[in-house]
């Protein structure tokens, strides 16, 4: 015969189960919202020292510029040089970090262009480079290879944006199952409230006041109801207590 401390504590290890499941699947998505913040922020820095490296790279190689137009002077140094050499090493880990960019490949058209302005002056040629060419085509080609730079540093459509909107999906993914599991061990601490009020509460009720009909005011004791377990048999009990008495 199922008792009611045997549906009872069913009923308790149900919800603890639910809650226990809660837990379990908030440590493991807070777990891995961490990392998808931990992760966020290491690309965001990655991205931001990469832009950082190439526009020092392109400030090395435009005070070799503005010497060799200052001076007239036909060559490039060795700082101009090992500035080309810096931003190709940054660019190229950029594009390992994230190939798909649009802006490196902007970046990449403005590098060639600024290139080709400045090699148009270098020792290859017999015109040394001077402030009209400067003024003419250096400046315009720096700033637009200047301004593809910091784009790209600073553009929602990065790698750091894209990441920023991952890991606000990863909050709700996070908050979802969290809300929906709440919801579940409502419900079921709703259904056995139910339970335990019309099996085993109102029963009990129904017996004591008809019982207490019957003792104080001689009402015949009638408790037919569709008890189970320990409450109907309280109730018989009760039915031959009284056929007993009044056969006395």
């Amino acid at each position: 015969m199922n008792t009611i401390r045997r549906k009872i504590s069913i009923g308790f290890i149900a919800v603890l189960l639910v809650l226990f499941c809660a837990v379990a699947i908030n440590i493991f998505e807070l777990h891995r919202l961490s990392n998808s913040a931990e992760q966020a922020i290491a690309e965001g820095t990655q991205n931001t020292e990469y832009a950082t490296r190439m526009l020092d790279a392109l400030q090395t190689q435009n005070r070799a510029v503005l010497n060799m137009a200052i001076f007239n002077d036909s060559t490039l140094s060795s700082e101009y040089h090992d500035g080309v050499y810096e931003f190709n090493v940054a660019i190229m880990e950029a594009m390992e970090s994230s190939p798909n960019s649009s802006y490196l490949q902007d970046i990449f058209n403005a590098n060639s262009n600024y290139h080709s302005i400045v090699e148009h002056h270098s020792p290859h040629n017999t015109e040394a480079a001077d402030i009209e060419w400067f003024m003419d085509s250096y400046i315009e080609a720096y700033y637009t290879l200047d301004h593809a730079i910091k784009s790209y540093m600073t553009s929602p459509r990065s790698s750091v944006g894209l990441r920023v909107s991952k890991l606000e999906s990863d909050i709700y993914k996070t908050v979802t199952p969290s809300v929906l599991t709440l919801l579940v061990a409502v419900c079921i601490l709703l259904l056995f409230y139910f339970f335990i009020d019309t099996y085993y509460t109102k029963p009990i009720r129904r017996i004591s006041r008809n019982l207490d009909n019957y003792i104080k005011n001689k009402v015949p004791y009638q408790s037919k109801g569709d008890a189970e377990g320990e409450i109907a048999l309280l109730n018989e009990n009760i039915n031959e207590l009284i056929g007993r008495i009044n056969k006395q």
